[in-house]
């Protein structure tokens, strides 16, 4: 893949000769090449000018070559006028128009004899959908070639006159045709984060697993829930036949929930006589604690009895009809139809998805740098974007023993059924206070022997390799603590292709030493 990759970008550089003084660029005036031509790099809000033109001399017709990209996509203006406006401290402005670029991107202009003098270049492209006012000032007919300084801001506006310091020559065709983009690092708040595993599972209150409450058979006269079925709360799940032995079957269910009913009821009185004969002075104070705790036990077995009877219930077969307990879909099937089941045995199990829990797995060295109230976002393979937890759940007090891991749970809202139980998550958890941070995308930081470098444009088509050193990383971007001032220009996108063109240079120069 390299190669063919390699293999392209040189005939690239074969093909776009455009920009530095070949015969293969048509457009490139003959004033250029009598003499040095003036190189001039501007950046306004929304666009990127890169233009040459031959020092301009009083009495004669003067040429630009002019290349213009936006600077949202980095790609070339490919169509509408372009209008020069010339003005200087004293007479007329000249306006010129070039009605349309020449090739995607390129325009050319000639503007007519001039006076000596400064004067300063409006350029005003007013292609469809896209408007925008670009100044150039010391622009100087005879004399010096120009009088802006080497790089000047003015306004929003910021302008290198010359090749710029870089020793890196990308092309604007290269840097078009190879999908490149230049940003500046962007300053926005970052807390650190900690890269952990994750699991989505259940919620504690949002999973049911139904079971037999007695033994029977699974009836065949009404299909199972199948697995992926959305059932509603109270919606039969199975039918159980009573078993051929007598004292099965709901008849089975309804001594077994009658007797537990009369145990309590005896457990309730005898604990009320015991309190009486206490407060009498007749029985003992242990009397009572050994009626208080048959009371507990008998309660204890009633109550899964009565939760039965009201999820439970019979039909006009005598059959004992199965009900979901919650809504939800059937995430497993554990019997079938005509199938002997015993009381206790699991049928199928329901699983609200409607919200998710994220169990992480933080290591045991991250422990310490997790605040009281950390905040997660991840990511799950195979689904595009990333994902918010809603709220933390808990923090586990120790590690396993096994994994040395603290496990830490987040709720996550899931109303569109996206995430399934089971899935497993890249989780990064906040670690810190956040603070303002100067930042880039991943993508524009390329490692050479553990040190990490971008590439900064200098001017139009000049690039320097500039070593930086990372910080914190979150949601695709990293920060840059140290390289970089914030002002600079950084490949964003397309990196690669740079560092392909500083190689390809120094194959080029036998004698060229190593970028350090």
């Amino acid at each position: 893949m390299k190669r063919m990759i390699w293999l392209l970008l040189t005939a690239v550089f074969l093909l776009a000769t455009g920009c530095s003084g070949g015969s293969g660029k048509e457009k490139q005036p003959e004033e250029l090449a009598e003499e040095e031509a003036v190189q001039v790099t501007a950046w306004s809000v929304k666009s990127e000018l890169f233009m040459e033109y031959a020092p301009l001399r009083p009495g004669k017709k003067g040429s630009f070559l002019i290349h213009l990209s936006r600077l949202a996509d980095g790609k070339p203006v490919s169509e509408g006028p372009l209008k020069l406006v010339l003005r200087s401290t004293s007479g007329q402005p000249v306006t010129v128009v070039a009605p349309a670029p020449a090739r995607p991107g390129i325009y050319q202009a000639e503007i007519s004899a001039l006076a000596a003098g400064s004067y300063t270049l409006e350029l005003l492209p007013e292609g469809k959908g896209f408007v925008d006012r670009i100044e150039i000032p010391g622009i100087q007919v005879g004399g010096a070639a120009t009088a802006a300084r080497a790089d000047e801001s003015k306004g929003d506006h910021s302008i290198v006159t010359g090749e710029g310091n870089g020793n890196i020559v990308f092309l604007k065709e290269q840097q078009w045709s190879l999908d490149t983009l230049v940003r500046q690092p962007e300053s926005r708040p970052m807390s650190g984060r900690i890269v952990a595993s994750g699991e989505m599972v259940a919620a504690a209150n949002a999973e049911a697993t139904v079971s037999s409450p007695v033994s029977g058979v699974l009836s065949a006269a009404r299909p199972l829930a199948h697995v992926g079925k959305r059932v509603a709360k109270g919606e039969v799940i199975a039918l159980i036949d009573p078993p051929v032995l007598s004292g099965g079957g709901a008849g089975q269910f309804s001594v077994v929930h009658a007797e537990a009913r009369n145990r309590a009821t005896l457990a309730q009185q005898e604990h009320e006589r015991a309190q009486r004969l206490y407060e009498a002075k007749i029985a003992s104070r242990k009397r009572v604690e050994d009626a208080e705790a048959a009371l507990d036990s008998a309660r204890a077995a009633l109550t899964p009895l009565d939760n039965a009877a009201i999820a439970f219930g019979g039909d006009d077969s005598g059959r004992l009809v199965v009900r979901a307990p919650l809504s939800g879909s059937v995430v497993e099937v554990m019997s079938g139809p005509g199938k002997g089941i015993e009381a206790g045995q699991p049928i199928v199990r329901i699983v609200n998805p409607a919200t998710l829990w994220l169990r992480t797995s933080l290591p045991a060295v991250d422990a310490g740098r997790l605040p009281p109230q950390p905040s997660a976002i991840f990511t799950v393979a195979g689904q595009e974007g990333s994902f918010k937890a809603d709220r933390l759940v808990s923090v586990g007090d120790m590690l396993d023993p096994q994994s040395r891991t603290l496990p830490v749970i987040f709720s996550v809202p899931n109303p569109d059924a996206r995430l399934k139980v089971g899935m497993f998550a890249t989780v990064a958890l906040s670690a810190g206070v956040e603070v303002e941070a100067l930042t880039l995308p991943v993508e524009a930081l390329m490692e050479d022997e553990g040190r990490f470098f971008v590439f900064v444009q200098t001017s139009g088509e000049r690039f320097v390799r500039q070593e930086v050193r990372v910080g914190m990383k979150e949601e695709g971007m990293v920060q840059i603590v140290k390289g970089l001032s914030g002002h600079e220009r950084v490949v964003v996108k397309g990196a690669y292709y740079v560092k392909q063109a500083a190689l390809a240079a120094k194959k080029e120069d036998p004698h060229a030493g190593h970028a350090h």
